[in-house]
């Protein structure tokens, strides 16, 4: 089963990025050994960095705080 942060963290994303999104997700996650259908509320901050930093080629900065900003909140929930 999926977690609440992996469909929040994959609407987000391909709401900014279409199915390119869920693309970018499950490269993320490898690269942080994170598994994308099972993201922790422990995962988000470095998760949230570092798809920050992807939307910062596709939407540039401001785009990629908002982005990242949006990641990092989920974990107050």
């Amino acid at each position: 089963m999926v977690t609440e942060y992996s469909q929040k963290v994959e609407e987000i994303m391909t709401r900014e990025l279409g199915q390119l999104g869920k693309f970018v997700i499950k490269k993320q996650c490898r690269d942080l050994g994170i598994d994308p259908e099972n993201i922790r509320k422990e995962d988000l901050p470095k998760l949230a960095k570092a798809l920050g930093k992807v939307m910062l080629t596709f939407g540039g900065e401001e785009k990629a705080k908002m982005v990242e900003m949006e990641i990092r909140r989920l974990s107050h929930r």
